[in-house]
């Protein structure tokens, strides 16, 4: 038999020990310092933190090292544990110096079988340097959490809310919620964005629980016996795994910040609307009464000039009276049409609602041109009208002011009495400037609140409407004189225009408008108009995208910055190609720039910075005389003037879309309702 090998000899054979492999795999499975010892106290397997801590000698065998050498840095209280061991006293963990460099372990010795014994040596100077580290985390967070004025919450991957702050503590006094659930319960949340109930799932601290992130969603929540607008954030707290172990939720309340900041936006806008109106009227105006007003002074005695001139000015007062009327459906229906962008019926009806107002408003400036020019309505202008269903259209545009009556003082009630098709011919713009008028006029009348009664009929020849209103009436000499210009009982409030307005636009239509009155218990203003039998209101403009569209090459000349961009805009939407400028220079320099590439269309204002629209439109008659062209004024057109030579076509602002298309395309134009 072969001699042993001195190894061989002194390592004692171990029958039920794990092999020294598995033995040492099962401590490298191990935190700590960890080792095998026999209970003869030799060390039989060791892993590799316990030979960085202990004392092992890689060139000797393991069998052949004592337990007082290699525990020889924890001192005789080491091997004291490990005798404790042996002997079968209860397992227990003692604490103890390791060597020099001030760490402390904790030191616990074990049998692991019947022949091995685990000894395992843990840090525990890490372990309490991270107790302290996090009780000082502790400290500070509670501060933060008091110091802050937002409500915070922190949860555990349950939902359960293990800390709050102060501040989350009063949003429900009654009764605090313990739970995620219970706060969504106690909330009743409302996602403002997408205007509808949040759902539990939905709730931040569920989206956070799922790991998401939620910074600033805007939520109603019902707390402290009110709704309140809430900015919340969740974010979710994650373990060194990047589990998900709870939630942090915070939301502060911005209910009378999104009040500020919703009113202020809406003054902003408001003021920056009528700014805008009144800046474009009150520059028309000027323009008109400085025309007129040079004719007065070559044509007319110093007396007739000044009593002209005070007509004029009494004129611009009431014309603004009407174009204010106009502004004022304008304005709301813009606010509402904001309040409800999201639904499309709602855009489309306020869209139409702003339509017919800025109708009204250009009926009322063609009117201050033909009565400064003493002339008739034009023929051939006029449509098939409905009178119920124009009626309807005018109580839809007075409702702001309607309500805003009925919040200041009594409650202002509307009662219809509407026949079907009462029809005639007329100028819709016209019309429903009159019936607006008479609207206005009758609530004002019932400063108190009242009734108003709306009531089409047909009476022999002629198609008739009656506005009477419940309010403070009129005396026999009041009433002889209200159809008189500049003839008012407001004072400073009325222009004197309305009913001499209603009254002129009944003659003009053939037709004729009374009042009967009685102090004290309101008025009857009816107005009588030439019935038109067996025909059907015109049809609504046509829809300028079912004419077919050939792509040109325009350029446009507009000073006023909106006006030029929004015309850019609906010309490209109908494909062609668009450069737009601001002067006239500008101009010249495109034409004499896209020699290589003509322009097939020049449409340009009238008024611009630097010089006349006319001379633009005599200079391309002579560079570019194949570039058709086009005039787009803001004034009145005058006839036989022999200004328009040169130009296909005169539009005069408002620009209807449909007129301008059709004659891009070489069409006729369908006729204007604004007349």
């Amino acid at each position: 038999m072969a001699e042993r090998s001195s190894t061989d000899q002194v390592k004692p054979t171990v029958p039920d020990a794990p092999d020294l492999a598995r033995a040492t795999a099962l401590l490298e499975a191990l935190p700590s310092a960890a080792a095998f010892f026999l209970r003869s106290g030799m060390l039989y397997a060791v892993n590799a933190l316990g030979r960085e801590w202990f004392v092992v000698d890689a060139r000797a065998p393991l069998s052949s090292q004592p337990s007082s050498v290699v525990l020889l840095p924890l001192g005789a209280a080491g091997t004291a544990l490990l005798s404790r061991a042996v002997a079968g006293s209860a397992p227990t963990t003692q604490q103890m110096p390791l060597g020099r460099d001030g760490r402390v372990v904790d030191v616990r010795a074990v049998p692991f079988d019947d022949e091995l014994l685990l000894f395992t040596a843990t840090d525990a100077s890490a372990r309490d340097e991270q107790r302290t580290e996090s009780a000082r985390i502790d400290r500070e967070l509670s501060a933060l959490m008091r110091l802050t004025p937002s409500a915070v919450r922190i949860t555990d991957l349950t939902g359960c809310i293990l800390q709050s702050n102060d501040a989350a503590s009063l949003q429900h006094p009654t009764r605090t919620p313990a739970t995620v659930r219970e706060l969504w319960e106690f909330d009743a949340p409302h996602d403002i964005a997408n205007n509808r109930p949040l759902s539990f799932l939905d709730a931040p601290a569920m989206r956070a629980l799922a790991g998401h992130v939620v910074r600033g969603q805007l939520l109603e929540v019902r707390r402290l016996g009110a709704q309140r607008v809430i900015e919340s954030f969740a974010a979710p707290v994650r373990n060194e795994q990047q589990q998900v172990t709870g939630v942090v939720l915070l939301d502060r309340d911005v209910t009378d910040h999104q009040r500020l900041e919703r009113q202020l936006h809406e003054r902003e806008g408001r003021e920056a609307e009528l700014q805008d109106q009144v800046t474009h009227e009150r520059e028309h105006l000027e323009r008109l009464v400085e025309e007129r007003s040079r004719a007065l002074i070559e044509s007319h005695e110093d007396h007739l000039r000044e009593r002209r001139l005070a007509a004029v000015g009494q004129l611009a007062a009431g014309v603004m009276h009407d174009v204010n009327n106009a502004l004022n459906p304008i304005m709301a229906a813009a606010y509402l049409l904001r309040h409800y962008a999201e639904s499309p019926d709602a855009v489309r009806d306020y869209a139409d609602r702003i339509q017919k107002a800025a109708e009204i408003a250009a009926a009322t400036a063609s009117r201050v041109g033909r009565f400064i020019r003493q002339e008739p309505v034009h023929a051939g202008g006029d449509e098939a009208l409905d009178l119920s269903a124009m009626a309807e259209d005018v109580l839809d545009l007075t409702e702001p002011m309607r309500l805003r009556r009925s919040s200041d003082a009594g409650e202002v009630l509307i009662v219809r009495q509407f026949a079907p098709m009462v029809s005639t011919r007329g100028l819709p713009g016209e019309i429903r400037e009159a019936l607006l008028n008479l609207v206005q006029n009758a609530v004002d009348a019932m400063p108190d609140g009242g009734t108003l009664t709306v009531r089409t009929f047909e009476e022999g020849a002629d198609a008739c409407l009656a506005i009477r209103d419940t309010g403070v009436g009129m005396s026999a000499d009041v009433r002889e004189r209200a159809f008189e210009p500049f003839f008012t009982t407001k004072g400073s409030k009325g222009s004197g225009l309305g009913l001499a307005e209603v009254y002129g636009i009944a003659r003009r239509h053939r037709g004729t408008a009374t009042i009967s009155s009685v102090p004290g218990r309101g008025t009857e203003v009816t107005l009588r108009l030439p019935r038109a039998v067996g025909i059907e209101p015109a049809d609504a403009e046509p829809d300028a995208s079912s004419l077919p569209v050939v792509p040109q090459r325009i350029l446009v000349v507009e000073d006023h910055d909106d006006g030029r961009e929004f015309l850019r805009r609906i010309l490209q939407a109908d494909g062609h190609q668009v450069d737009a400028v601001a002067t006239c220079a500008e101009a010249r320099e495109k034409l004499a720039s896209s020699a290589g590439i003509p322009y097939d269309l020049m449409l340009t204002d009238v008024g611009l910075p630097d010089g006349s629209g006319w001379d633009l439109v005599q200079y391309v008659r002579r560079k570019v005389p194949d570039v058709r062209v086009g005039v787009i004024s803001g004034w009145e057109p005058i006839a036989d003037t022999g200004e328009s030579h040169g130009a296909e076509f005169v539009l005069r602002k408002p620009l209807r879309a449909a007129e301008l298309q059709a004659h891009i395309a070489g069409r006729s134009a369908p006729a204007s309702t604004t007349e």
